[in-house]
């Protein structure tokens, strides 16, 4: 079964500030590449959306979150019937279930 993976506003704005640090810091090709192996982490979902590990907040997982780690970065998602819902793309170093709550 293939699953619909729907990256959200706040996701793809999250992002967007990852490749925009990238390009600053690195330039044009490391930001595209950076953006391109998240999404490429992300689009495994379609196919194996349990995939992800739990994430390291408790009441993240007692709400069905995952997150899959894509080098420094993470994306925090959630399936919902057949669609996973990608809600926040965060670098693993910060406190990232924060933007949670």
């Amino acid at each position: 079964m293939s699953y619909k993976v729907e990256i959200l506003p706040t996701a793809w704005e999250d992002l967007k500030a990852i490749q925009d640090w990238y390009l600053l810091k690195f330039g044009a090709e490391t930001a595209l590449k950076v953006g391109d192996s998240i999404l490429n982490t992300i689009s495994r979902l379609e196919s194996f959306p349990d995939s992800g590990s739990i994430t390291p907040d408790p009441w993240l997982n007692k709400l069905g979150y995952r997150m899959v780690i894509c080098k420094r970065h993470v994306a925090v998602y959630r399936l919902i019937e057949d669609i996973v819902y990608v809600y926040h793309i965060a670098d693993t170093q910060t406190d990232y279930p924060k933007l949670f709550y």
